[in-house]
Formats: structure tokens, sequence, C-alpha cells
């Protein structure tokens, strides 16, 4: 008889199939990635998302078991400045792991984001493992400092730190949050990236029809990004072509550059098989940008700012660029010069290969880990 295969269990506040924005993409590639290495994968969904038959079909055809906690109403904001570390994590959510635990043989227990960090208390045999995703304290100064107003979950550095420290090992998305996260807990950090495998379609040798395309949520740091964009593509002529889809179409965006609206798409290839090259203008922001990996793993040349390839190792100067306005410079270059095309696109490749290579090699340690618990 075969040995029964070891088993997690994965806590997670949004769904996983369809992956329509980057959290989601993230805890499903995750528990992938435990399944290609042997692993038997629960998921515990705490529904705060849209929820229909469909997507729990989906949901349990993915993993090995599904179960559910409805959505609660989250908590009276504790902290005048601040959300506190439990206000978004009810007690029926973490009384459901504490018996699932008593049910099942767990190697780890995988709770998604600091604010559910309740969710690994009372628990002992099972590794405690969180996923950060983002740095949630002091979130809000990031905000103001971008010219945003605070939104969604944000708390404080010693909140923050108190959940973490409830885990046995952090799990940090790239290297510059890790080094952020070492100094607020005691327990074990490690950098696990998002992992997009490749998909890489034929490369558009027209670059005049639609040569850029920018692909994302609609998310405020987006939505602030791309109006940056859009300004600074006005103060130049002449005008560039670009094309712009996901759930920031349904943004209320008074566009002076006349994008190509293309809306919500079921299937992301459908924008990367139109778009000759991909622009990410990020200007602030915390966590990995899932949509510039993404591009790589389509094959698609990507220009961005220096936020737009944090935890990336980038190789050219096209995807650095210090300011938005700099990039539309960048994107009037790039349309303009056959060598620059030639080289952003090897300089994308060699950052996909090497952001890859590096994260398996992440996922390989962190199973490791789990089993020798």
């Amino acid at each position: 008889m075969r040995p029964a295969a070891p088993r997690v269990l994965m806590v997670t506040p949004t769904q996983t199939n369809p992956a329509t924005q980057g959290n989601s993409a993230r805890i499903l590639a995750f528990g992938r990635e435990l399944k290609a290495r042997g692993f038997e994968v629960d998921v515990l969904y705490y529904v705060l998302d849209d929820w229909n038959p469909e997507i729990e079909n989906r949901m349990r055809r993915e993993w090995s078991q599904l179960h559910i906690v409805e959505g609660r109403p989250h908590a009276k904001q504790s902290h005048a400045a601040y959300w506190g570390l439990d206000d978004w994590c009810p007690a029926e959510l973490v009384q459901k792991v504490r018996q699932l635990c008593k049910d099942h043989d767990y190697r780890a227990v995988i709770v998604n984001y600091v604010w559910l960090s309740a969710c690994l208390i009372g628990i002992d045999r099972p590794l405690r493992i969180l996923d950060t995703h983002d740095i949630f304290g002091d979130r809000a100064h990031l905000a103001i400092s971008a010219g945003l107003e605070p939104s969604w979950y944000f708390t404080s550095i010693e909140e923050e730190a108190r959940g973490l420290d409830r885990a046995d090992v952090i799990i940090a998305i790239q290297h510059e949050e890790r080094q952020l996260l070492l100094p607020r807990t005691e327990a074990s950090v490690l950098t696990v990236g998002h992992p997009v495998h490749a998909r890489f379609l034929s490369p558009r040798d027209d670059v005049t029809a639609e040569p850029f395309g920018y692909f994302a949520s609609g998310n405020p740091w987006n939505v602030a990004s791309i109006r940056a964009l859009d300004a600074a593509l006005t103060t130049t002529s002449p005008p560039l072509n670009w094309m712009m889809a996901g759930s920031i179409c349904r943004q209320p965006i008074p566009f002076q550059s006349h994008p190509r609206i293309l809306g919500v798409l079921d299937d992301p290839g459908d924008f990367y098989d139109l778009a000759a090259c991909v622009i990410n203008p990020m200007s602030a922001g915390t966590g990995l940008k899932i949509k510039t990996v993404e591009a790589l793993a389509y094959g698609r040349p990507v220009l961005g700012t220096s936020e737009a390839f944090r935890g990336l190792t980038a190789f050219h100067e096209a995807q650095t660029a210090p300011t938005i306005t700099d990039l539309a410079q960048i994107m009037r270059n790039y349309l303009s010069s056959p060598s620059l095309r030639r080289d952003v696109t090897s300089a994308s490749m060699r950052t996909y290969i090497d952001y890859m290579q590096t994260t398996q090699r992440a996922y390989d340690d962190l199973a490791r880990m789990i089993i020798q618990t």
C-alpha cells in the first residue's frame, strides 16, 4: 500500500477559480506548486467575493477538499487611525480551522494575509505558515504619500508584528519585503515568489497597430498610475496607440490619450495576443506586481517603472523608468527604434528565466521544510 500523501490546509479570503485578480492567482499558483510536489491540498474559503455554484464547482474540482465559511461584516475598526489586527477575522473562521486540524492530519496550515493570522492560534501539530502577500503595517502612510485615500486593510507596524509572531514561517512575496519583515518577527521569513509558467506567444512583428497594452485590476493604485501615464502621454506628440484590459476598464477614468478599451476578458491570452509590448506604469504600492510576471510569461517585452519591476531582476533600463513621465518617453523611443525593441525583448526573457528559477527553488525549499516538520 502506498503511503498517504502529506496533506496541507490553505485558508483563503478570495476565490481561487477563476483567478481573476492578482491575489487569487497567487493563492491558486501556491496550491498548485504544492500539489506538483506531492501534497494533497485542502482549502478553507472565507467567502468575501461574489459566490455562485459555478465558482464552487470549479474550486471543488481543483482541491482535495473545499470547506466554506460564509463572510461576516468586519468588526468595528478598533483603532482610530488603522484597523486592528483581528478586525477582519471572525471567531467562526478561527474555530473552523481548529476543528479541521483535529479532524485531519495536516502537515501545515497556510493562512493568507496577516489579518487572518488568528487562524494560527490554538493549533500546535501542523507547521504554521503565513503568506503575507503585502506589507500592511504603515500601509496608510504609503497610500497618503502616493496621493491616495487609504483603503482596504491597513494597520500599524506593531499590530502587523503581533500577527507575524503567530506563525512559524512567514512568506514574503519578494526579497525587499522579506528585509522589511525580518526585524518585525521572531519567525523564519522566506521569500517565495509567484510562479507563472511559460505560455510564450508568437512575437508581434507589427508594432504600429497595437503597440502597447496595459492589463490590470481596478484597485486605486492601478487607477492612479494609469491616470498619470495618460497625462504624460498627452504632453508630447505624436499620440501613441495603446489599449487597456481588465477590471480597471470599469473605472470612470476621463482619458485624454484615447486608449482602446477591451474590457474584462475571460482569457488573458486574448489580451497578450494583441499587445506587441506590455506596459506597467506602477507609481507605488507593495507586494509583487503579478501582472508584470504574467506578461513576461506570455513572452511579451515589458516596459515599466522601477516599482513595476520591484522584486524582479531588471536587465535593461527600460524596465526601471524613474518616473511615469520617463516611461512615456521610453514608449516613444521603443516605437521608433528596432534595436531598442530587440534589447528589451531579450532583457524581458532574461528577467523571466531568472525569476522562475529562483521561485521554483523557493518552493522546493518550502516543501522540504513542511515534510521535515
